[in-house]
């Protein structure tokens, strides 16, 4: 077998946990490793959307796609101290959903999609309750 024709893929440890949180402010919050994999240090704006015969409650899918400049539809990163996040509060309504509840718990995982010259991030949405122990 020659190794050269081989395709080698990419440990998850090169980026670590990468997913995304909702957060009680309407932020979406980025771990670290999925700041690392968007790479918000050159991608600054991006388009979210979805597709629309794939909506199904609970495991919805985000696709954030860069985009070089800013417009009406386009959602900006912010970094502060080492994290970085979109401000969402409106898309947030938009999906129906309730950021301010504490007894959920959303968050995303990331995947980077490469699509012949094109690239963007697929977000594969989580919904856990929080257990609410009463004492």
């Amino acid at each position: 077998m020659e190794f050269d024709s081989l395709e080698y893929f990419e440990p998850e440890e090169k980026y670590g946990n990468t997913k995304a949180t909702v957060h009680q402010s309407g932020k979406l919050g980025f771990t670290s490793g999925a700041a690392k994999l968007i790479n918000f240090e050159t991608n600054q704006y991006f388009k979210i959307g979805r597709r629309k015969d794939n909506n199904l409650s609970g495991l919805e899918v985000l696709y954030m796609v860069p985009v070089a400049e800013k417009d009406d539809l386009t959602f900006q990163a912010y970094k502060a101290g080492e994290y970085w996040y979109l401000k969402t509060k409106r898309l947030l309504s938009q999906l129906g959903i309730d950021y301010r509840n504490r007894t959920q718990n959303i968050s995303y995982d990331v995947e980077e999609v490469k699509e012949a010259e094109k690239r963007y991030f697929k977000l594969i949405r989580k919904l856990k309750e929080n257990v609410i122990q009463h004492g």
